[in-house]
């Protein structure tokens, strides 16, 4: 396929991990960055755009719209700012990939999912959990009947978050910008968790507190998910932990099998109990000595996946419509819709 120029919106810390990943791959070239602060801009152009391309640098993100060289663009705004990014990339022709979440509601996911089928071009989002080789282990096993009947799945995010933490950038603090910690801190365990179980939300229920942080949002969520084959999940999550992160956990209970993922980015297996395997091997091969890969890695394998989309004139991949499942769940869990 042809080289692919990228233009990115937004370049602040996640803004690294899609620079570095674009350095690595031989068929995308950032050729603009775009940030309201434009010495951040700049900063970023520096050390990631192509080196043989003009160094365009931008604090509007409108005016990087209508360079008509760019093929691509990456929203890594804050995520209230991602539906109408989104919407006016795709709607100045540019194949577009979202940070996570894809939207912080159900009416604006569907919107981008529309406007990508309208207009023919890629929408991608980033879910770069699933790439790690625990989490194709474990949705191959379950996919390929090894776990049996499902019982239910449990997510798990036992986090600090200090006042301090929501206090430098406000718009964590509020429900149209940060949109909470289900949209936030806990977005990649819940959608692998529905990822892993492959069924449908039925119905969830739902409750939530602000306990510790002036803020707008929930700083713990406990709730349930009945899917459409019977199984069960359960979430809770928190920034109320102290005095610093506990933990981050998916576990995956069937009648042949048990699995819990953990890990800072949940990447290690804690526990592995499968019918015919030896979890003292399994887990030395991928419970803590699991490969541990470089902070942009899982993004280059969500960019390179994005690319191939493009090539193949995919306009609405899996992982979009599973982000729009996340969404769906999240909204109806704290009645948000």
């Amino acid at each position: 396929m042809k080289n692919v120029n990228f233009g990115i919106i937004g370049c602040g810390a996640i803004a690294e991990k899609h620079g570095q990943a674009l350095l690595q791959l031989d068929n995308a070239n950032l050729v603009a960055a775009s940030d309201v602060d434009i010495s951040k801009a700049e900063r970023f152009a520096c050390k990631y755009l192509n080196k043989t391309a003009s160094k365009k640098v931008y604090d509007d993100y409108k005016e990087m719209l209508r360079d008509s060289s760019i093929d691509a663009v990456i929203v890594a705004t804050p995520s209230g700012m991602h539906t109408q990014m989104a919407l006016d990339a795709l709607g100045a022709g540019k194949h577009v990939l979202v940070e996570k979440p894809l939207t912080l509601n159900r009416k604006d996911a569907e919107a981008l999912v529309s406007k990508a089928e309208i207009v023919n071009r890629c929408l991608g989002t980033v879910h770069p959990n699933r790439y790690y080789e625990t989490s194709q282990i474990l949705k191959s096993c379950i996919s390929q009947g090894r776990f049996g009947k499902l019982s239910h799945g449990v997510v798990t995010l036992r986090w600090n978050r200090s006042q301090a933490y929501y206090d430098e950038a406000p718009w964590r603090k509020t429900r149209n910008m940060d949109g909470g910690i289900l949209f936030n801190q806990a977005w990649h365990a819940l959608d692998l968790l529905l990822w892993f179980m492959g069924s449908l939300v039925r119905r969830t229920h739902g409750i939530s507190a602000t306990r510790f942080h002036d803020i707008e949002t929930e700083d713990v969520v406990l709730g349930t998910m009945e899917l459409e084959d019977g199984s069960l999940g359960l979430i809770e999550a928190t920034t109320n932990v102290y005095p610093k992160n506990l933990e981050q956990t998916v576990s995956i209970f069937g009648d042949k099998g048990t699995a819990v993922l953990g890990g800072s980015r949940i990447d290690s297996f804690r526990t592995w109990r499968v019918e015919g395997d030896d979890e003292g091997a399994f887990l030395a091969k991928w419970g803590e000595n699991a490969p541990r890969h470089e902070p942009s890695w899982a993004h280059k394998q969500v960019i390179s996946e994005f690319l191939s989309n493009i090539s193949h004139d995919v306009v609405v991949p899996d992982v979009v419509l599973s982000a729009v499942k996340v969404i769906s769940c999240i909204s109806e869990m704290l009645d948000l819709d």
